[in-house]
């Protein structure tokens, strides 16, 4: 399946809630930044199709707007440099790892009831534009080998 396939399988609410893991969410919101003309329109996609998804699953609360935004704008930065999710990854395994936004945020902070319902800055360190390039030289040596796919 490709990534667009994905993408309008979940719009349409025929990926189960088991078959939807971070890579899926990775891949949905490559193919709303590459379709959208704004990462705000990207963001309001992902927004929408995640929180029908989860209600559609029975756990609306499994919604996290801070997350999802974290996700969106580093992606937003990834596609200024790259046409392929696969080839930024490569170059950034972190990002498969489910937790890396715990690099830029206290647990306390990522995990609290404001976080789950609006954006909230990173408390740890900035997400700027060479959020990644700063965590590449520090910590791709420490991700596993891991597949996008």
């Amino acid at each position: 399946m490709t990534d667009s396939e994905l993408t309008r399988a979940l719009e349409r609410g025929e990926i189960a809630n088991e078959d939807f893991d971070h890579t899926s969410h990775l891949h949905v919101a490559w193919v709303y930044l590459a379709e959208s003309s704004s990462v705000e329109q990207a963001a309001s996609k992902m927004r929408h199709t995640l929180r029908r998804f989860a209600a559609a699953a029975g756990r609306p609360q499994k919604y996290h707007e801070t997350i999802t935004l974290f996700w969106v704008n580093l992606l937003a930065y990834a596609l200024t440099r790259e046409k392929r999710l696969e080839e930024f990854v490569g170059a950034n395994p972190q990002l498969l790892e489910k937790n890396f936004p715990l690099a830029y945020y206290s647990a306390e902070r990522l995990f609290s009831d404001e976080a789950r319902t609006s954006w909230l800055e990173p408390d740890l360190k900035p997400l700027s534009i060479d959020a990644l390039a700063t965590c590449s030289s520090s910590s791709s040596r420490h991700a596993p080998n891991r597949s996008l796919s």
